[in-house]
């Protein structure tokens, strides 16, 4: 199960870069009330980076900022 490691780690590396303000995220469920799955699409600047899913929005923003901040460091290297 992901901690908020990631989404902070995400906001720490776009704050050190003044790019924080350029992330947004949607989020949608899908499945019954009692078992919603979450998909979190992580945006940089209205730009898909990556996406994850999860049984509760904090875990499936969080997989996405994993997903982010892997795609950000290579590019951004």
């Amino acid at each position: 199960m992901p901690s908020a490691t990631g989404t902070i780690a995400l906001n720490n590396f776009l704050q050190a870069r003044r790019k924080l303000a350029s992330l947004s995220w949607n989020d949608t469920t899908s499945g019954p009330a009692h078992a919603p799955q979450w998909l979190s699409v992580c945006k940089i600047d209205g730009k898909d980076i990556s996406s994850g899913t999860g049984t509760h929005k904090h875990f499936s923003r969080d997989v996405a900022a994993e997903r982010a901040l892997a795609i950000l460091t290579a590019e951004w290297a």
